[in-house]
C-alpha cells in the first residue's frame, strides 16, 4: 500500500513536470538585408533592421522571425540577444541580423 501511494504521487507529479518544460523554450532566427557592394553599407542595412525587430509587437515577431512551432502563444516571443553580421559572396556584402528569441507555447 505505501508503495502505491508514493507511486500514485510521482504520476500526479509528472504532468507538472512536463507542463514545466515547455515554458521557456529558446529558439533562434534571423533577417538577411539586400546585397551591397561595400562592407559598411551591408551593416548599416543590417542595425536598420536590428532596429526596426526592437520596436515590433511579439505577434508580428511571430512572422518575421520565421518561428516554426505551431503552438506557441503568439504574444510570448521576447528578443534574448541579436547579433549583427554580414557575409560576403561573389564580391557582394549582405548584412545579417542573428536573433535569439524565448517564447511559451502555454499558458
Amino acid at each position: 500500500m505505501k508503495k502505491l501511494l508514493s507511486l500514485a504521487a510521482v504520476l500526479a507529479a509528472v504532468p507538472m513536470v512536463s507542463f514545466a518544460q515547455y515554458d521557456n523554450i529558446y529558439g533562434n532566427g534571423g533577417i538577411e538585408t539586400a546585397p551591397f557592394a561595400s562592407k559598411a553599407e551591408a551593416m548599416a542595412a543590417a542595425e536598420q533592421a536590428e532596429q526596426g525587430l526592437e520596436g515590433m509587437p511579439s505577434h508580428e515577431l511571430v512572422y518575421v522571425l520565421r518561428t516554426p512551432h505551431k503552438e506557441l502563444k503568439h504574444n510570448s516571443l521576447k528578443i534574448v540577444k541579436t547579433e549583427v553580421k554580414t557575409r560576403e559572396k561573389d564580391g557582394m556584402y549582405t548584412g545579417f541580423v542573428d536573433v535569439e528569441y524565448r517564447f511559451s507555447r502555454y499558458d
